[in-house]
Formats: C-alpha cells, structure tokens, sequence
C-alpha cells in the first residue's frame, strides 16, 4: 500500500510539477523539456508564416508591436534588470530613426544596425549620472536629456529635417524587394527582432545578468560582492539604448516619415507602461505588454470610429490619461503585470484537480 502510495506521488510530481534547473547551463536554455522546444518551434514558423496570411492593416498593427516590443524589451533590461529608471527611452528611437533614414535603400539593415549603435554610444553617456544618483534623482535626468533630444530633433534641420521631420524615398527598396510594402518591413523587423528576443533572454540567466539583478537590489551590496558597477550600469544603459535605436530604424521604414512628435515624451512613458504592464525583467513581459499598450488604443479607436468621426478625436486626448490609470492599476492589483497573471494561470492548469 505504501509503494502504490509512493508511485502516485512521484507520478503526479512529474506530471504537475515545474522543471527543476539545476545548473545555470539548463537554465540558460531557450526551453528545457522537449514539449517547451516543440511549443517553441511551433511559434517561430507560425510567426513567420503569419504575414503571408494576413491582410496589410493587421500586419501593420503586427510590426508595430515587434516594434514596441524591441523598444520595451531595452527598457526592461535596464529597468527590471539593472533597476535603473529611464524616461528617455523614445529619445533613443528617435536617433535610431533618425540614423536610419540616412542610410536606406540596400543599405537598410546597415542603417538599422547603425541606428542602434549610435544610439548605444549616447545611452552610455546617459548612464554616466547613474553612477552617482538613482532613484527620483536619475529619473529627473532622464527626462532632460529626453527634453534636449526634443530640443535637438526640431533644430537639427540639416540631419532630423526640422519639425518637418524626414521622408524616405517612395522607390525605397532592399534587393529589388519594396520597403513600401509591410510584408518585407515585417520580415525585416523580423531579422532584428528574433536574435535580439533570445540573445535578451540568455543573457537575463548569464552572469552578466545576474549581475545586474544584485545592482537592482542593492548597488552597495552588489559592489562588496565584487560586481563592478560601472561596467554593469553603462552596460545596461548602452544595450537598452541599442534595442530602442534598432526599434527606431525599424519604424522608419515602417511609417515612412517621421517627425519630433513621433519621439515625445508620451511615447517615453508608453514604453514605461509596457515594463510595467507586462512585468518587468522578462522578455516575455515586453511581448505581452506590447500587445497590450499596441492594441488596446487600436481597439479602442475602432470602437470610437463606429460612432463618429468626433470620439476618435477625444480618444487621442485622453489617451495619456488613459496610460496613467493603467499604470496605477496594475501597480496595485499586478505588481508583476501580465506576467504575473499568466503565471498564475498556466499553474492553475498545470495542478488541476489538485487544490494546491
């Protein structure tokens, strides 16, 4: 009676219970089991058949997201993983644009990957302060410098175009295939946004990562454990700056046009709500709150547009307001966003019938 006990137990603790990592070799890995890889590789070919099936507007809604996600996800490694605060991540986006749209044609990955680049160097210079102050103090900071890039955007003429912002040519093409057409955007947007996913997801359980959490908990603490600080901080500055660039250069091509009021300090705080929405410190977090922040303003535009043109308006204008109040919702009732959320779910199913 005791073993049929036993072989129940243990059968049910392998059936329900989470994967147990034992090294940092298993938990480096992209999936662990064999129904993780398979779940995984299902996504991948699903993401890179979608496009062939879906209708333009759908597919630009898509690239949007990727896009918000890439921006979101630089701001996840710096704020949920190193703990360091930013409100001028659009700043970033802004001279990956920017960057871009100098170099585009053949030479648009080149321009992408260089937008991304120039916007590392300036966010390394940005993390300087970090070194001294956080906190309110760091975030003030990075509001001016997102305040100077405004300022810089509209005067710079000769570079950004002014307030009339820069336009890429309309016979702008990669290999003979159209950067007017959203599908080959999406499948560029692609090429950037795959590698940058994992490459942030392994290096979030490196030791570079783990790192960064000991920064987030306690910089002091961190240091006396032999954590250089200054590494760690410019580190996460530049690379969280070097995903919001490429998100930049993708958007250029994307839109077509761009202009300061693309990179204003509502977008800034957008990207914020997608770390907060989604959960911080995960590359999931950044997936799923960039679906959130992307669609429901979209969703929200189509209702108002069924009863006139006029609510359309009164949406656009409330819609920071609407941010805000998100934000303080899941602050409250979410501390770790949808993240959080799904988590509890995906157990409740993996433990049911068991209460527990």
């Amino acid at each position: 009676m005791f073993r049929l006990s036993q072989s129940l137990t243990d059968a049910f603790s392998r059936r329900f219970s989470r994967t147990v990592r034992e090294t940092y070799r298993q938990d480096e890995a992209y999936a662990s089991t064999p129904q993780g890889r398979f779940w995984l590789a299902a996504l991948l070919v699903g993401v890179v058949l979608l496009p062939l099936f879906l209708p333009q507007y759908p597919l630009f809604v898509l690239t949007q997201i990727l896009i918000a996600a890439l921006a979101g996800l630089g701001l996840h490694l710096l704020v949920g993983g190193a703990g360091q605060i930013s409100l001028g991540q659009a700043a970033f986006v802004g001279v990956g644009a920017y960057v871009s749209s100098h170099l585009s044609g053949n030479l648009a990955p080149f321009g992408i990957l260089m937008g991304g680049v120039m916007a590392a160097a300036i966010g390394v210079v940005l993390g300087v302060p970090s070194l001294r102050i956080k906190g309110a103090y760091l975030a003030i900071g990075t509001l001016a410098f997102q305040f100077l890039a405004d300022y810089i955007f509209r005067q710079w003429k000769g570079f950004t175009g002014g307030v009339a912002g820069r336009t890429l040519p309309a016979d702008n093409s990669f290999l003979g295939l159209p950067l007017t057409d959203d599908r080959v955007v999406f499948y560029l947007s692609l090429l950037f946004a795959l590698p940058l996913f994992f490459y942030a997801k392994r290096l979030l359980s490196t030791r570079a990562g783990r790192a960064w959490f000991a920064v987030r908990d306690n910089d002091l603490s961190a240091q006396l454990s032999g954590v250089d600080l200054v590494r760690a901080k410019l580190t996460a500055f530049a690379l969280s700056a070097f995903y919001a660039g490429v998100a930049g250069g993708i958007l250029m091509h994307l839109i077509g046009t761009v202009a300061p009021e693309n990179f204003t300090l509502a977008f800034s705080i957008q990207y914020l709500a997608i770390v907060i929405v989604g959960g911080a410190g995960t590359v999931l977090g950044a997936v799923l709150g960039s679906f959130f922040v992307v669609l429901i303003p979209e969703i929200l535009s189509v209702i108002a547009g069924s009863f006139g043109p006029q609510y359309v308006a009164q949406l656009s204008a409330w819609r920071s307001v609407a941010f805000g109040v998100l934000i303080l919702v899941f602050l409250i009732l979410e501390p770790r966003g949808l993240v959080g959320l799904w988590g509890r779910i995906r157990d409740y199913f993996r433990t049911w019938p068991l209460p527990y």
